[in-house]
């Protein structure tokens, strides 16, 4: 059975490793990764995980890959990287050209022990990782602007410490939560996420990764 107070504790010494810093390195290549379940409420159950490698600027498609295993982790808010991360490993593995930065479809430094998986994933990875969420899990904040661009500072409510963005990436949508995993900084991973926009809500990495996953799905 896992272990959930084993696990918090090596978020805190996971936490420790965290290097937040100017991106200064150019982008090349920039990932996005998901992962999806076959039954995301079954406990074990086969997952799904897709890396997408993008050209940056130009957020031309260079490389996609997928892996599928078995997950035994069941879900709990503030330790999905445990569930997630085993097969997302797995699927970087195989990626011929690695990129430069990875955006994962969910949070890096804000989080309630410090460690979202786009944080947890690129210290394991020690590689540049941007966390960019659909929805709040910590901090306070208060709604940006209505226009594209338009952002606000999320703290950590303990402390007052900026954690990450509340982003405006399109005129009147919902905005996004942004903030860095690791070897990067909060500036950066706002201008990164803001920079791969198209015409859609989400930055494209990590929205043709959730796409790829779709047309996985339908194979089985």
């Amino acid at each position: 059975m896992f272990d959930f107070k084993r696990a918090a504790y090596a978020q805190k010494i996971l936490r420790r490793q965290i290097k937040l810093c100017p991106f200064k390195k150019p982008v090349k290549l920039v990932g996005g990764c998901d992962l999806t379940f076959l039954n995301p409420f079954k406990t074990p159950t086969t997952g799904i995980a897709a890396f997408v490698i993008l050209r940056y600027p130009e957020l031309e498609i260079v490389e996609r890959v997928y892996a599928i295993g078995e997950v035994n982790i069941p879900y709990v808010p503030g330790f999905l990287a445990f569930r997630e991360i085993p097969l997302l490993l797995k699927t970087f593995r195989m990626i011929k050209e690695k990129p430069d930065v990875v955006i994962v479809d969910g949070h890096g430094i804000v989080h309630p022990r410090g460690l979202g998986i786009a944080a947890h994933l690129g210290v394991v990875l020690g590689v540049p990782a941007v966390g960019c969420a659909k929805k709040p899990l910590f901090g306070v904040f208060k709604f940006p602007g209505e226009k594209k661009g338009d952002f606000t500072y999320i703290y950590d409510k303990y402390s007052d410490k900026k954690l990450g963005v509340v982003l405006r990436t399109k005129d009147k949508v919902k905005p996004v939560y942004v903030s860095p995993g690791n070897l990067i900084d909060i500036e950066g991973a706002r201008n990164l996420v803001l920079s791969s926009i198209t015409k859609y809500r989400l930055p494209e990495p990590t929205r043709l990764a959730h796409n790829f996953l779709k047309e996985i799905r339908q194979k089985f």
